[in-house]
C-alpha cells in the first residue's frame, strides 16, 4: 500500500513540530526580565517640536456658590485680579439684589391698602440697611475695603429696581428694565393726550405687557401699579380691603376705565349716553363693593364744599352729628345762589335782594341748627359764597 509510508511520514514531522513548539515556549517563560528606566526629573529638559494639547477647563469647573472657592478657582487659572474683582462684585450684587427684591415686604406689595402701613414701611427701611450692611461687609472681607467705586454704585443701583415681591420681585433684572423702559414711553405718550386717547394707549400698554410677564405677574403688575389701580386707592382712600375684595373690585372696574368712551367730551348723544351709563356702572360698582354708608362717606369727603364746612364745624366746635346737615343748607344755598345768578328773567336789582335774601335764611337756618354762640364761632370761619 502506497498511502502507509506516506502516512507514517506526515505523524512524524507533526510530532517533530510539536516538540520544537513546546521548546521554544519554555524558553519564553524564562525570559529575564529588564527593569525599567527611571524617569530623571531634575534633568534637563529638552525642547522638542512636539505640540502638546492641553486640557480643556469649562466655565462650570470655575464657577461656585463659594466664593472663597471662586476666588481660588479665578485665581487658579490666571485671571487678573482687576477681572476677578468685578466678577466677585458682579456675583454678590446679583445675589444681593435678588434678596432685596425678594425678601423685603415693601409697602407697595400690599396693594390691596389704600394708605400705607407705616409700620410695613419702617421694618422694609431696617431690613433693607442690614441686606446693604451685610453686602459691604462680604465683599470687604473678600475684596478688602477699597473696593468701592462709583461704577460699583452705579452698577448696585442699577440693579436695585423697584417691583418686588414673589412674582416681580423674581423677574430678571433685564425685565425690569424693559418694563421701567415701557412705563416711560407710556407716560410719554400720555403726556397731552385727551383721556379718550389716553384710554387706547393704556390698552396698548397692557398687550406689550403680557409679552413680558406670566398671567399671575401681569394681575400684581395691574394691581400694584396701572392707573386703575391708583384711582381705585384715590377713590376708596382710608376703606380696609382684604386682598380678594379689592381684587374682586377692581376686576369689575378695570374693563371700564379702559373704555375710551368713559371719557368722552363731545356732543353725540350717543357716545354722552355711552359715557354716562359707563360712568354710573362704575359708581355701583362701588357702591355695591363698600355699602351704602361707605360709599357715602366716602364720596362726601371728596367733595370740596363738605371738606370745607367739615374743617369749619371742627374750628367752630359744632358737634359731629351736626356736619351732614350743615353740608345739606349749604348745598342748597349755593344751589339757590347759582340759580339766581343765572336767571335771566331778573334785572340786576332783583338779583341782589334775591342773593341777599338767599344768604340771610342760610344763616338763620345755621343759627338754629347749631345754636348761637357757636354760629357766631362759625362765621368767623367763613367768607361770602
Amino acid at each position: 500500500m502506497r498511502l502507509r509510508p506516506w502516512f507514517i511520514f506526515s505523524v512524524g514531522l507533526n510530532l517533530i513540530l510539536v516538540a520544537a513548539w513546546y521548546i521554544a515556549h519554555i524558553q519564553e517563560d524564562h525570559f529575564p526580565q529588564v527593569p525599567a528606566p527611571r524617569f530623571d526629573f531634575t534633568a534637563r529638559s529638552v525642547r522638542t517640536n512636539s505640540i502638546v494639547r492641553y486640557v480643556n477647563i469649562t466655565w462650570d469647573q470655575i464657577e461656585s456658590t463659594n466664593l472663597g472657592a471662586y476666588m481660588t478657582n479665578l485665581i487658579a487659572v490666571g485671571c487678573p485680579p482687576a477681572t476677578i474683582r468685578d466678577l466677585i462684585l458682579a456675583q454678590v450684587n446679583k445675589t444681593y439684589s435678588r434678596r432685596r427684591a425678594t425678601e423685603v415686604l415693601t409697602p407697595d406689595q400690599q396693594w390691596w391698602r389704600t394708605e400705607q402701613d407705616p409700620w410695613v414701611a419702617q421694618a422694609a427701611n431696617a431690613q433693607l440697611r442690614a441686606l446693604e450692611s451685610e453686602r459691604r461687609a462680604l465683599l470687604d472681607s473678600l475684596l478688602g475695603t477699597d473696593w468701592t467705586t462709583e461704577t460699583d454704585v452705579a452698577a448696585w443701583l442699577e440693579s436695585n429696581y423697584g417691583l418686588t415681591g414673589p412674582h416681580l420681585g423674581t423677574l430678571p433684572p433685564s425685565v425690569k428694565r424693559t418694563l421701567y423702559d415701557l412705563a416711560d414711553r407710556t407716560q410719554a405718550e400720555l403726556a397731552g393726550e385727551n383721556p379718550a386717547d389716553a384710554a387706547r394707549t393704556l390698552q396698548a400698554e397692557r398687550l406689550k405687557l403680557q409679552n413680558w410677564l406670566t398671567p399671575v405677574a401681569l394681575t400684581e403688575y395691574l394691581l400694584r401699579y396701572s392707573p386703575t389701580a391708583t384711582q381705585l386707592r384715590n377713590d376708596t382712600r382710608g376703606v380696609n380691603f382684604s386682598p380678594d375684595q379689592y381684587q374682586s373690585l377692581f376686576a369689575a372696574i378695570d374693563p371700564i376705565l379702559l373704555q375710551p368712551d368713559y371719557y368722552y367730551r363731545g356732543d353725540d348723544p350717543a357716545l354722552s349716553k355711552r359715557q354716562r351709563d359707563l360712568q354710573a356702572q362704575y359708581e355701583a360698582d362701588l357702591r355695591a363693593a363698600l355699602g351704602e354708608d361707605t360709599y357715602r362717606a366716602l364720596r362726601l369727603n371728596q367733595d370740596p364744599l363738605y371738606v370745607s364746612i367739615a374743617s369749619a364745624a371742627q374750628q367752630a366746635g359744632v358737634p359731629g352729628e351736626a356736619i351732614a346737615r350743615l353740608y345739606q343748607i349749604n348745598q342748597m344755598t349755593q344751589t339757590e345762589l347759582n340759580r339766581i345768578r343765572y336767571d335771566t328773567n331778573l334785572s340786576s336789582d332783583d338779583k341782589i335782594t334775591a342773593l341777599a335774601s338767599t344768604r340771610t335764611e342760610q344763616q338763620q337756618a345755621i343759627q338754629q341748627l347749631i345754636g348761637t354762640n357757636a354760629f357766631q364761632r362759625w362765621l368767623q370761619t367763613q367768607s361770602n359764597p
